[in-house]
Protein backbone atom coordinates (compact mmCIF):
# COMPACT_ATOMS: atom_id res chain seq x y z
CA UNK A 1 0.00 0.00 0.00
CA UNK A 2 2.53 2.45 0.44
CA UNK A 3 4.21 1.81 -2.47
CA UNK A 4 1.23 2.62 -4.57
CA UNK A 5 1.00 5.57 -2.55
CA UNK A 6 4.01 6.85 -3.18
CA UNK A 7 3.84 5.93 -7.24
CA UNK A 8 0.92 8.03 -7.01
CA UNK A 9 2.34 10.94 -5.66
CA UNK A 10 5.24 10.90 -7.45
CA UNK A 11 3.06 10.85 -10.63
CA UNK A 12 1.43 13.95 -9.40
CA UNK A 13 4.58 15.76 -8.11
CA UNK A 14 6.04 14.89 -11.95
CA UNK A 15 2.29 16.43 -13.60
CA UNK A 16 2.88 19.12 -11.83
CA UNK A 17 6.44 19.69 -12.11
CA UNK A 18 5.83 19.24 -16.13
CA UNK A 19 3.26 21.86 -16.54
CA UNK A 20 4.59 24.45 -14.51
CA UNK A 21 8.25 24.35 -16.79
CA UNK A 22 5.77 24.80 -19.89
CA UNK A 23 3.85 27.74 -18.07
CA UNK A 24 5.70 29.65 -15.73
CA UNK A 25 6.14 33.07 -16.23
CA UNK A 26 8.96 34.84 -17.90
CA UNK A 27 9.25 37.39 -15.68
CA UNK A 28 9.90 36.09 -12.50
CA UNK A 29 13.34 35.79 -12.03
CA UNK A 30 15.01 39.61 -12.83
CA UNK A 31 17.84 41.41 -11.76
CA UNK A 32 21.26 42.89 -12.65
CA UNK A 33 22.19 40.27 -14.59
CA UNK A 34 19.37 40.69 -17.48
CA UNK A 35 18.87 44.89 -16.42
CA UNK A 36 18.56 46.76 -20.10
CA UNK A 37 17.77 50.10 -18.99
CA UNK A 38 16.27 52.13 -16.15
CA UNK A 39 14.08 55.60 -15.98
CA UNK A 40 13.57 57.86 -13.13
CA UNK A 41 10.90 60.69 -12.61
CA UNK A 42 11.99 64.37 -12.10
CA UNK A 43 11.88 64.06 -8.11
CA UNK A 44 13.65 60.79 -8.44
CA UNK A 45 10.41 58.87 -6.33
CA UNK A 46 9.86 56.03 -8.89
CA UNK A 47 12.01 54.31 -10.97
CA UNK A 48 11.36 52.10 -14.18
CA UNK A 49 13.35 49.03 -14.89
CA UNK A 50 13.50 47.31 -17.97
CA UNK A 51 14.62 43.71 -18.28
CA UNK A 52 14.40 41.27 -20.69
CA UNK A 53 13.57 37.70 -20.04
CA UNK A 54 15.88 34.85 -20.39
CA UNK A 55 14.99 31.45 -22.16
CA UNK A 56 14.78 29.15 -19.58
CA UNK A 57 11.50 27.20 -20.66
CA UNK A 58 8.95 26.46 -23.53
CA UNK A 59 7.09 29.49 -23.06
CA UNK A 60 9.91 31.80 -22.54
CA UNK A 61 10.95 29.76 -25.24
CA UNK A 62 7.67 30.91 -27.12
CA UNK A 63 7.73 34.57 -26.05
CA UNK A 64 11.68 34.76 -27.70
CA UNK A 65 10.48 33.67 -31.02
CA UNK A 66 7.55 36.09 -30.57
CA UNK A 67 10.15 38.30 -29.67
CA UNK A 68 8.08 39.85 -26.58
CA UNK A 69 10.73 39.20 -23.89
CA UNK A 70 11.12 42.35 -22.62
CA UNK A 71 9.35 43.28 -19.16
CA UNK A 72 9.61 46.59 -16.99
CA UNK A 73 8.95 46.91 -12.91
CA UNK A 74 8.66 50.06 -11.29
CA UNK A 75 10.63 50.97 -7.85
CA UNK A 76 9.74 53.52 -5.32
CA UNK A 77 12.89 55.37 -3.94
CA UNK A 78 13.43 52.82 -1.64
CA UNK A 79 13.67 50.02 -3.97
CA UNK A 80 10.80 48.55 -3.33
CA UNK A 81 8.37 47.21 -6.24
CA UNK A 82 5.35 49.26 -6.58
CA UNK A 83 3.89 48.36 -10.17
CA UNK A 84 5.10 45.71 -11.76
CA UNK A 85 3.00 43.72 -15.43
CA UNK A 86 0.76 40.79 -15.25
CA UNK A 87 3.30 37.70 -15.35
CA UNK A 88 2.94 37.24 -18.87
CA UNK A 89 3.45 40.38 -19.87
CA UNK A 90 5.89 40.84 -22.72
CA UNK A 91 7.21 43.51 -24.96
CA UNK A 92 8.68 43.96 -28.26
CA UNK A 93 12.20 45.38 -28.61
CA UNK A 94 11.15 47.72 -30.76
CA UNK A 95 8.79 49.27 -28.73
CA UNK A 96 10.94 48.94 -25.71
CA UNK A 97 13.30 51.67 -26.96
CA UNK A 98 9.93 53.86 -27.66
CA UNK A 99 9.97 55.43 -24.42
CA UNK A 100 9.32 55.28 -21.09
CA UNK A 101 8.75 59.02 -19.99
CA UNK A 102 6.81 60.13 -16.60
CA UNK A 103 4.02 62.38 -16.96
CA UNK A 104 5.51 65.77 -17.08
CA UNK A 105 2.22 67.19 -15.54
CA UNK A 106 1.65 64.63 -13.14
CA UNK A 107 5.03 63.12 -11.86
CA UNK A 108 3.44 60.00 -10.86
CA UNK A 109 2.17 59.16 -14.04
CA UNK A 110 4.29 56.67 -16.28
CA UNK A 111 3.84 56.24 -19.84
CA UNK A 112 5.09 52.88 -21.46
CA UNK A 113 5.19 51.51 -24.79
CA UNK A 114 3.14 47.88 -25.46
CA UNK A 115 2.76 45.84 -28.24
CA UNK A 116 -0.58 47.65 -28.69
CA UNK A 117 0.47 51.16 -28.52
CA UNK A 118 1.48 53.53 -25.57
CA UNK A 119 -0.27 52.83 -22.04
CA UNK A 120 0.35 55.00 -18.93
CA UNK A 121 -0.41 54.09 -14.89
CA UNK A 122 -0.83 55.87 -12.03
CA UNK A 123 1.42 55.27 -9.20
CA UNK A 124 0.04 58.13 -7.30
CA UNK A 125 -1.58 56.11 -5.28
CA UNK A 126 1.24 53.96 -4.60
CA UNK A 127 3.39 53.97 -1.38
CA UNK A 128 6.70 55.34 -1.43
CA UNK A 129 7.31 56.16 1.93
CA UNK A 130 10.54 54.02 3.08
CA UNK A 131 9.53 52.25 6.57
Amino acid sequence: MTHWKFTNYSKLFLIILIVGVFLFPTSVFYGNHNKIFENSNANNTFKVIIYKAKVYNLFSLYKFLRGENYFFVVYNKCGKVVFKPHLWFGMDRSVVYGGFHFSNHDKNTLFFPSNDGVDSIDLGSAKYECS
